[in-house]
């Protein structure tokens, strides 16, 4: 491979001019389709990507990336993508990135408001965003299309079309709620109830709890031979456990029939230590995510199934598309899901395994 390939060596294996090369390289000006896709071959064969970052340095870039997230104090599982976001700026901080974090309360929208004005006022090339709330992040989305900021979403999608908008990288909120219905499916009896259980503030203003019910809701739509009975109920303040505890057992109490519970969250670990209080060894529990607390309770049985959405993935992902689109100048692929891993207890090692290779390695 060539390190040193140079505007006028593309410019020779192409058979063009090198400003035709520059037009091309920095997507300016008239070139004909034919010439373009001369000078693509060629950077292609010529292995140009080294010259980019080459470039980018040498004319002492800096590219600035605010990244706006939950803070990770009130929640674990908003760590993980921290950490992604931090192993990813490794990998490239001496290419001239920065990455600047902005982080507001998970239950505050007014928060969330506050933070990204601040990036609006800042001198940043891209965003990286959880749009966690789907009114409030419609409009910052706006506002970066209007300032000309690119941005990346994650763990939540909100369908965008402007030419701002890079990539989402994340789970399909809608599938996860279908396959945690199926799963679910298999604990509950024929003719029993499930709960769906949002342990979040502003419900309805989080568009993927709202996704992943869907998803649970219309699964039993759809397969309706065992007339599983659903019914859905939120709470908000997680942390207030007894009066958490009270509203499980006042919960269940009004329905003794309910006999799996699925969490849309992260938290599913805060109803086994409600469930942990009553006498309800038979109660089936699913929720996301291998955070420590949630990983106790998979391996004694008190919660049967974990769906992983990869935040940590999510966070490093994010970076590197940021990387990819202002640095090298390519393409990124604007819907990116990723898998959604089924644990249980019989298979969890083998995730936490990788869960630590990854911190490794990314």
């Amino acid at each position: 491979m060539n390190n040193r390939v140079r505007i006028k060596d593309i410019a020779e294996k192409a058979g063009v001019s090198k400003g035709t090369v520059d037009r091309v390289l920095h997507k300016r000006g008239n070139v004909s389709p034919e010439a373009r896709k001369k000078v693509l071959a060629a950077i292609e064969e010529l292995d140009y990507q080294r010259n980019i970052i080459a470039s980018a340095l040498a004319y002492n870039r800096v590219w600035k990336i605010a990244a706006l997230l939950p803070r990770p104090e009130e929640d674990p599982f908003w760590q993980q993508p921290k950490i992604g976001i931090g192993r990813a700026h490794r990998a490239v901080r001496d290419y001239g990135v920065t990455i600047n974090f902005y982080h507001f309360a998970e239950a505050s929208a007014g928060e969330f408001i506050t933070a990204s004005q601040k990036i609006l006022e800042g001198d940043y090339d891209a965003v990286l965003v959880a749009p966690i709330f789907a009114k409030q992040g419609h409009d910052f989305l706006n506002a970066c299309q209007e300032k000309g900021l690119k941005y990346v979403q994650i763990n939540t999608y909100l369908p965008r079309e402007d030419e701002n908008f890079l990539c989402y990288i994340g789970q399909d909120s809608y599938q996860s709620g279908m396959l945690a219905a199926k799963l679910l499916s298999f604990g509950v009896a024929e003719g029993g109830t499930a709960m769906i259980l949002h342990l979040e503030k502003a419900v309805y203003n989080s568009m993927h709890l709202m996704e992943k019910e869907k998803g649970f809701t219309d699964f039993f739509a759809k397969n309706p031979d065992k007339a599983i009975t659903l019914f859905q109920t939120s709470f908000e303040d997680i942390f207030d456990k007894e009066a958490f505890a009270k509203f499980v057992q006042e919960t269940l109490d009004q329905h003794p029939e309910v006999g799996g519970i699925f969490v849309t969250t992260s938290r599913a670990f805060h109803l086994v230590e409600a469930l942990e209080r009553m006498d309800k060894p038979q109660m089936k529990v699913l929720g996301f995510d291998l955070i420590n607390d949630n990983l106790q309770h998979l391996e004694t049985n008190k919660i049967h199934f974990l769906i992983n959405q990869n935040p940590l993935k999510q966070g490093y992902l994010a970076i590197m598309n940021i990387f990819n689109h202002l640095v090298l100048k390519k393409e990124v692929q604007k819907i990116q899901y990723l898998p959604l891993d089924v644990v249980m207890r019989e298979n969890m090692q083998y995730y936490i395994n990788v869960e630590e290779e990854l911190h490794l390695i990314i």
